[in-house]
């Protein structure tokens, strides 16, 4: 485990979800292996559609990897609230 990535929580308390969803945002792969040996790949693939609050980077990497469409996550379906001017 990573306990620098739980700062803001108790680690033992800590959902699956979360413990994913700070794999996949911050963690290494040694992490990310650890979280799906642990949680299995159903509840990784789960977390990774499902949450919003991943990065899109690394939705998209992974959605990449395992063959699934990112426009099917919550992370890429979300509208911005406020765009930038360019």
């Amino acid at each position: 485990m990573r306990p620098e990535l739980f700062w803001d929580r108790d680690i033992e308390q800590a959902s699956p979800e979360i413990m994913i969803e700070r794999a996949i945002n911050f963690g290494g792969f040694d992490f990310i292996k650890e979280v799906q040996e642990r949680y299995g790949m159903d509840q990784f693939v789960y977390t990774l559609k499902n949450n919003r609050n991943l990065g899109k980077k690394a939705v998209n990497y992974w959605c990449l990897r395992l063959g699934i469409d990112r426009n099917r996550t919550k992370t890429f379906q979300m509208k911005r609230i406020w765009e930038p001017f360019r």
